[in-house]
């Protein structure tokens, strides 16, 4: 009888195993980087001394791994996602790559999506913070809310996480810290506040979609986020920012980084409507010698801004 429970037992155990790596496959088979250098690299650097991120975005998942002593990029991998980001899309993306069975100094999820309010410090309440997301962005998603708490500009950042996606999450790395993308933003612009224009605009691009930051006289004016077809659909919500805010075009400085080209059809109609655009580089960028990246820097700017905000 004993036997036949080890037999039971064991076959139990690879149908489970079985059933698992045939998921790990399926997602690889659904992700399969835009970008990256990982390739299986996780294995090669001292995961005690480095911090995972995981940027979860409406259609995009990337995720990268820093030293947290050099700040050197040791991996990463930008996904562009056909579909909307799910909870065994995510989990399977985690299992392949084996993040949940390291012990990192930190985990950290970086939500870059549309659910969120800034509100001023003195008046957040953390039992309203549900009520408010839903009467901005709807109910039709059940959301986990969080909030980012940004002292330096007396606000608070309330966000919310879809339930599933955060249940995943919870399940597999219970760990793991979340911010968002937002917060991250504002905690960097607080870092260049000397060395800033009057006026000034930044646009992070990616796939679908910009995010954007309105700064004049030091103060923040809006925090936006924006999906797009084409280029004209940017400069129209751009050139409204600008009649909104009443910044004059001629001295706005804009800072564009991102998933975007200087042989873009979008830059090029930018630099047509706007008198100082560049291209965002993020100085603090270290890459690993001999895996520089073969994709221009600016791709990465607002990638790794995380790494130098948490």
């Amino acid at each position: 009888m004993w036997a036949n429970l080890q037999f039971c037992f064991r076959s139990i155990c690879k149908i489970k195993s079985r059933k698992l790596r045939i998921f790990v496959f399926m997602a690889n088979l659904l992700l399969k980087p835009t970008f990256g250098n990982a390739h299986g690299s996780h294995e090669a650097y001292d995961h005690k001394s480095s911090k995972l991120f995981i940027e979860l975005g409406q259609r995009h998942l990337a995720s990268f791994v820093v030293n947290s002593k050099t700040n050197q990029i040791l991996a990463y991998e930008f996904f562009q996602l056909n579909d909307k980001l799910t909870p065994s899309l995510l989990n399977g993306y985690i299992i392949d790559k084996n993040f949940s069975l390291n012990a990192f100094e930190g985990v950290f999820f970086v939500h870059n999506q549309k659910e969120f309010a800034l509100l001023p410090a003195d008046f957040h309440k953390t039992h309203l913070d549900t009520t408010i997301l839903e009467t901005i962005h709807g109910d039709l998603i059940l959301l986990q809310t969080q909030s980012d708490e940004l002292p330096q500009w007396e606000i608070v950042n309330v966000f919310g996480i879809e339930k599933s996606i955060y249940a995943s999450i919870l399940a597999i790395l219970p760990e793991a810290k979340h911010i968002h993308i937002n917060s991250i933003y504002l905690k960097s612009a607080f870092k260049q506040l000397v060395n800033m224009h009057d006026q000034w605009i930044k646009v992070y691009f990616y796939p679908s979609f910009f995010n954007v930051v309105v700064m004049k006289d030091a103060q923040l004016q809006i925090m936006q986020s924006f999906y797009y077809e084409t280029a004209d659909d940017v400069i129209y919500f751009l050139i409204n920012l600008t009649d909104q805010f009443l910044l004059d075009v001629t001295t706005l400085h804009m800072q564009v980084s991102g998933l975007i080209e200087e042989g873009f059809i979008t830059f090029k109609e930018l630099n047509k409507y706007f008198l100082n655009v560049s291209l965002e580089l993020n100085p603090e960028l270290h890459f690993v010698k001999g895996q520089e990246p073969h994709e221009p820097l600016h791709y990465f700017t607002p990638l790794f801004l995380s790494s130098q905000c948490v």
